[in-house]
Order: structure tokens, then sequence, then C-alpha cells
């Protein structure tokens, strides 16, 4: 995606590319899309080797951020 062109949908600025972190039992992780619904295990979700990386970018001006799963 161009930096250059990407423009918050709320106020028009610019929006910075950046990540969010989960804090885990493990240490910190990046979150990733998987297709379909949760199901739950003893230890919390169930984790399908079909994921994909998410990238967060947040409006230099208001803060608004979205989020996209990188398609594979």
């Amino acid at each position: 995606m161009n930096m250059k062109e990407f423009k918050c949908p709320k106020c028009q600025s610019n929006m910075i590319e950046g990540i969010i972190f989960d804090n885990t039992r493990y240490g910190p992780s990046l979150p990733a899309w998987q297709p379909g619904k949760p199901e739950r295990t003893w230890r919390g979700f169930k984790r399908k080797k079909t994921r994909s990386p998410i990238t967060t970018f947040r409006c230099e001006s208001c803060g608004y951020l979205e989020s996209y799963a990188s398609i594979q």
C-alpha cells in the first residue's frame, strides 16, 4: 500500500503503518486473522495454520485506527 496515497477516512490526514502487540502469557505476539468462528480449547482458542498477519494504520491527526489482514 502506498503510504503517500493512504489517507484517514475520517479527517483525510496521513495514516502511519504500525502493529498492535498482544501481551500473552508467553510474551508479546502479533495478531493474525483466521477464517471461521473461534473454537475454545482448555488453553484458550484453537489456532489454525491458515492465518494472515494484520497491519494497523493510525491517523497522525485524529488517532483513528484501521486494520488490514494481508492477502496471501
